[in-house]
């Protein structure tokens, strides 16, 4: 039997915990891990096993939430390679602890519930400055990519934690009547939002304009002032439209394909030699053709002059360089010639080193780079082109291969620990165009559920996703709906729970904002 100040030290270390878990989601896999050891240890240590359990058996949610990793479990008893399933399985295991030990302890008071969500925030925030000094090149780290300047966990998760943030700032700011808080969380939304587009963060911006929208149309419905009703429903419209003529805009440039004179094309350039003219090949960049004026005897020959890597060799990111030269004269709406490359400045020369294809992708802030990347890729594989390493368009490849596995194992899946044998598998009997190295997994969660537990377990998983919001009558609840949007709407591009940094963001707000606050009818006495 534990002595009151012995109760005391493991509910502050199981506070402790929880506090360390929140701050540690975009620095660490480790401190996760740490954090989530500490919460378990105080729980245990702290007695009254038998009533946490009862208290959790009790817990229909808890029990839904959880059943996940118990998915996991029974996927191992058919699967043939059981090393790669529980490890599988042990990545999974915040998806069990987390509702057990939250939904079995006791609920926090208010003002601890917001330190825990402040205290995430300022660490998201504290990460994003740290990014972003890597991003400007004090660190001497090579960055090709804005995406690669986060280094602590995946571009992709982080993004979401940043989504997380943006809206855990606007409660605060809403709530707090602090002036120093109204004057600093605005601030600290604008950065977030100009941090999101610097690295290029399509899921994040995504995940964030929709919540968005999705919170103006409930106060458009919910409030009586028809001011604000027709303000913000104005706000939804006008952000649509300028959207809407962006991608326009954007798309032009590929899909709107200039005219050719193929009669009075360049014969000869500026030094006597012979252009190629490939006019049947119809791509372009930034609204230029590429295979239009094309002198690759110049091109080799002024290449070198200016850097010292192998024109026939490859860039930093692998592709070759003179295809990455080609398209970067051509965005800048420059024949492929020596006169083309002397006008290319040192900074662009670096750029086209690093893989960088168009002029308009030099600099750390772009707000439409990643659009016209995308709309880039799209055109390109839509005319034939190989979709490797361009993360969008291949991911129509990992899907289709998915849908091909589900299919042949559409009641129960291949199991827990065969669902990279069954992706090297179907790639090679659809004969897939990527390549080797970028023949990866669905990266969508619900493709990635089907293919190791089939139908079945897609329909127990969604059921797992939706039961709490009918149980606990969490539809108008704004922390756990913002949450919910987000991770699920990550789930459709993303296999979220397929990493570490993934499985704790979703397992710890799903567990965090169902089971960790007080509710209205329970007194600050038996709570945290």
């Amino acid at each position: 039997m534990l002595n009151t100040s012995q109760k005391n030290f493991f509910s502050y270390s199981y506070l402790f915990g929880i506090f360390l878990l929140a701050a540690s989601l975009p620095w660490s896999n480790l401190l996760m891990s740490i954090s989530q050891f500490i919460l378990l240890l105080s729980w245990l240590l702290e007695g009254g096993l038998i009533k946490k359990i009862k208290n959790f058996t009790k817990n229909k949610t808890a029990v839904v939430v959880s059943s996940v990793f118990v998915l996991h479990l029974i996927g191992l008893t058919y699967t043939s390679d059981f090393t790669y399933g529980m490890e599988d399985v042990r990545k999974k295991i915040p998806l069990l602890f987390l509702p057990l030990i939250f939904s079995s302890s006791t609920p926090l008071r208010k003002e601890t519930f917001e330190k825990v969500l402040s205290l995430f925030s300022l660490s998201v925030t504290a990460a994003s400055f740290v990014c972003f000094y890597i991003l400007l090149g004090f660190t001497h780290r090579q960055i090709l990519q804005p995406q690669e300047a986060s280094i602590f966990i995946s571009h992709i998760r982080f993004g979401l934690l940043i989504s997380m943030t943006l809206f855990i700032l606007g409660y605060l700011f809403a709530s707090k009547k602090f002036l120093i808080l109204k004057i600093f969380i605005p601030l600290l939304i604008v950065w977030l939002i100009l941090f999101l587009i610097m690295m290029e963060s399509a899921t994040g911006l995504i995940c964030t304009a929709l919540v968005s929208v999705i919170l103006l149309l409930r106060l458009i419905f919910s409030t009586r002032n028809l001011a604000i009703k027709f303000s913000l429903l104005a706000a939804i419209i006008l952000g649509g439209i300028v959207t809407a003529k962006t991608f326009s805009s954007l798309s032009g440039k590929f899909y709107i394909q200039p005219v050719i004179d193929k009669e009075n094309l360049l014969l000869l350039t500026k030094s006597g030699n012979p252009y190629s003219q490939y006019t049947s090949d119809l791509e372009t960049e930034n609204g230029n053709y590429v295979w239009i004026n094309v002198c690759e005897k110049e091109l080799s020959e002024e290449w070198s002059k200016r850097s010292s890597m192998d024109y026939y060799g490859k860039d930093l990111r692998g592709n070759e360089i003179k295809y990455t030269l080609i398209r970067f004269l051509s965005s800048k709406g420059l024949n492929k010639d020596a006169e083309g490359v002397k006008v290319l400045s040192a900074n662009e020369v670096k750029a086209i080193e690093k893989g960088i294809p168009d002029v308009n992708f030099i600099g750390i802030f772009n707000p439409t780079a990643r659009i016209q990347k995308i709309i880039w890729e799209f055109n390109t594989y839509t005319k034939g082109g190989n979709p490797s390493g361009h993360s969008v368009v291949q991911r129509l490849e990992f899907w289709k291969t998915a849908v091909g596995i589900i299919k042949a194992n559409l009641l129960f899946g291949v199991g827990t620990g065969d669902v990279e044998k069954a992706f090297d598998t179907q790639y090679e009997e659809v004969n897939s165009p990527l390549t080797k190295e970028w023949r990866l997994r669905s990266h969508n969660q619900f493709l990635a559920i089907g293919t190791a537990f089939g139908i079945i377990g897609l329909l127990w998983f969604l059921i797992s996703l939706f039961y709490p919001i009918v149980s606990e009558n969490k539809i108008r609840d704004y922390f756990y709906m913002t949450f919910f949007i987000i991770a699920f709407l990550s789930m459709f591009t993303e296999d979220t729970l397929e990493s570490q940094a993934g499985v704790t963001f979703f397992a710890f707000f799903n567990s965090f904002f169902l089971f960790c606050r007080e509710e209205k009818n329970q007194t600050d006495k038996t709570s945290l």
